[in-house]
Parts: structure tokens; C-alpha cells; sequence
């Protein structure tokens, strides 16, 4: 087994499956993680199956092995193998071997990001609910947004990747009513590989480190963009600019002149925005001013090229939307009425093509 750090106390929530039984918190007292997760694995290991679980479970097991062993052109399942499954004593040593292996499942239910302080949050859960025929924990489905059977542990960790920090911490009652009232939006599923490796992609992001010595060519890669604008070189500013925001990505919450750094991502990708919009690149300049409104919500300007970007892939729907919000956000006056103007001038002559277009096909 690999090492289990060492943890300090801290609390954690039990889910019970009858909801007649109240949540609480447990405080555990160890020193390993390999004591908590014992303890975890002896209480689902108390949830017993039946003659007939024990069965079922057995078969599933030896199927699973046959299908494994196939794949290596080395499968034995036959007779014999049904055999084992109905042998009591055979029976019960395929269903220790496993359980001593696998006593829970970790359900990801709040990944450790950015975004959550890098703070994670999952339930454990008996993987052999299903085998046993456990009720649904419908507290605990509500907040997995999946089918729970069985008792459920709430617990929290610190998984910070790029200070290379893992720790517990606490996750009480406060934590899991939060989650209870307002489930997450995206529900994780370790088996979908593709969504595993996206969240993986956004851990890497999260891990890289900003030096000093990035900073100062960020800067000076965006004071490089703003000559070549200047000069209307909208395709080398793009590049300049390109290298500002590259040198800009990671972890700035580690920077002492974090706001800095982050204003001058948001500039370098709100003008890299305005200059996909000259070349006629309104994807990507759509895609920039977004970025910078993630970062900045309350920036004008970023709404202001959102805008220009619509119009330029012609949604005026989106574009309206948009000229609102640059407008809420403290707009100018001016800019905000030529906005609707382009826009009401833009819906009137894609209307005029759409009718001609239709004309000649049915001319």
C-alpha cells in the first residue's frame, strides 16, 4: 500500500442512508489517513450481503476476471469457475480477496481548483452498495447528482498542486448543507475518461508557476502589441500579444503584485480581441473578450469588445446582449447608441441577403 500522509484532527459528516437518522459531524482523533480510511472500510464492511448477494456478487467478480483475462488471450471462465461461485467457502474468499482490496468509492463531488481555494470535496461510499442491495441515500444523491446506496462520508481536502500541499480539512454540517440546498452544477464521473482528462488539463494550468522574470516579458510583449497597433500591423500585435497572455497563465494568486499581472493579462487579451475583430477573426475575439470578462466581470471595455466581436459573426442577438451589459457596466453614452445602431443596421441588411437569397431559389 503507498504511503498515507499524516493528518492533523479535523472534521468530517456522516450521510446516513435513512433519512430518519440525522447527518452529523465526526471528529476524527488520528494521526494517518490510513486510520481514517480503515475506519471508513470497517463500517461499510458491517453492511453484510445476503446467500443470494453473496452470489450474485461472486459471479460478477469471476466474470470480471474471465473478461480481464480474455483481453490477454488468457481466459479460464467455464464450468469450473460456476462451480467456485456456488462453492460456500470458495464464494466467500473471492468476495474478502475483493472487499480487502476495495472497501469504498470516492465520489468527486467538488474538484480542487482555482475557483475553490483548491479545497475538494467527496463523498465515501460503499462500492458494493448496489451487490447488497442497499437503500438509496437520497441526501446523498442529491448532492453526487447520482445514485448513493447505502451510508455516505462527507470530507474535504486541501490538494493545492502547485505549493505541492495535500491535506484534510475540516467539512461539517456548514459544508454539506451548502451543498445539500445548492448541488453542484457539473457532476464528475471517474469512469469518463474524457472528462477526466479535461479536468486534468485545468489541474496542470492550476500547477504552473508565474516567475518574476515572465512578468517582465509579458510586459514587454504587450508593450511590443500596442507599437504594432500603432502602426495597424494587426497580425504581428497579435503575436505580441499572443506571448503576454501565454506568460500570464498560471498561478498569479502566488504573485506579490498579483493585481498587476492580472490587469495586464485582461489588457493583453481585451486588445488581442480588438485585433482579431480587424482581421476578421470574431471567434477568437469573441473568445478573448469572454476570457477577459471571466477575469474581470465589471470591465466595460471587455463588454465593449465582446460586442464588436458579435457583430463581426453577425449575432446580433448576442450583440444586443452584450451592448446591454457593456452599457450596465458604465458604457459610454455614444458608444453604446452607435452600438445599436450597427446592430439594428446589421439585422436589416442579413434580413435583406436572407430575402434575396430565398428569392432566387424559388424564382
Amino acid at each position: 500500500m503507498a504511503h498515507q500522509p499524516s493528518v492533523k484532527p479535523f472534521i468530517y459528516t456522516y450521510i446516513p442512508a435513512d433519512e430518519a437518522q440525522s447527518v452529523k459531524e465526526i471528529r476524527f482523533e488520528g494521526k494517518d489517513d490510513t486510520e481514517l480510511r480503515d475506519a471508513l472500510a470497517k463500517h461499510f464492511r458491517q453492511q453484510l450481503l445476503s446467500p443470494d448477494q453473496e452470489m450474485d456478487m461472486a459471479r460478477h467478480l469471476m466474470e470480471k476476471t474471465a473478461e480481464a483475462q480474455k483481453k490477454k488471450g488468457t481466459s479460464k471462465y467455464n464450468d469450473e469457475s460456476e462451480n467456485q461461485v456456488g462453492d460456500s467457502e470458495q464464494r466467500k474468499a473471492i468476495i474478502q480477496s475483493y472487499l480487502d482490496d476495495t472497501s469504498f468509492e470516492i465520489v468527486p463531488v467538488v474538484m480542487p481548483m482555482r475557483q475553490t481555494k483548491f479545497v475538494g470535496t467527496s463523498l465515501y461510499i460503499d462500492d458494493s452498495g448496489a451487490f447488497k442491495g442497499l437503500p438509496l441515500n437520497p441526501r446523498a444523491c442529491k448532492i453526487a447528482q447520482r445514485d448513493i446506496r447505502g451510508d455516505a462520508f462527507l470530507l474535504s481536502n486541501l490538494d493545492d498542486p502547485a505549493l505541492d500541499e495535500w491535506s484534510r480539512v475540516d467539512c461539517g454540517l456548514e459544508v454539506y448543507s451548502k451543498l445539500y440546498e445548492e448541488p453542484p452544477t457539473t457532476s464528475y464521473d471517474t469512469t469518463d475518461k474524457a472528462q477526466m482528462q479535461q479536468t486534468a488539463l485545468l489541474r496542470d494550468s492550476d500547477s504552473k508557476k508565474i516567475s518574476e522574470e515572465d512578468v517582465k516579458k509579458a510586459f514587454v510583449a504587450k508593450d511590443d502589441g500596442n507599437a504594432f497597433v500603432a502602426q495597424k500591423d494587426y497580425l504581428a500585435a497579435i503575436q505580441a500579444y499572443s506571448t503576454a497572455v501565454e506568460l500570464t497563465e498560471g498561478r498569479r494568486d502566488l504573485l506579490q503584485n498579483e493585481a498587476e499581472v492580472t490587469q495586464l493579462r485582461v489588457s493583453s487579451l481585451l486588445n488581442r480581441s480588438m485585433c482579431f475583430t480587424h482581421t476578421g477573426q470574431g471567434d477568437a475575439a469573441a473568445r478573448d473578450a469572454r476570457s477577459a470578462i471571466y477575469m474581470d466581470q465589471n470591465n466595460p471595455k471587455a463588454y465593449y469588445r465582446l460586442t464588436q466581436a458579435l457583430l463581426v459573426l453577425r449575432d446580433y442577438g448576442e450583440a444586443q446582449k452584450a451592448a446591454d451589459e457593456f452599457k450596465q457596466h458604465g458604457g459610454g453614452d455614444a458608444d453604446y447608441a452607435k452600438f445599436l445602431k450597427d446592430i439594428e443596421t446589421g439585422r436589416k441588411s442579413f434580413n435583406d441577403e436572407q430575402k434575396k437569397k430565398y428569392q432566387k431559389m424559388f424564382n
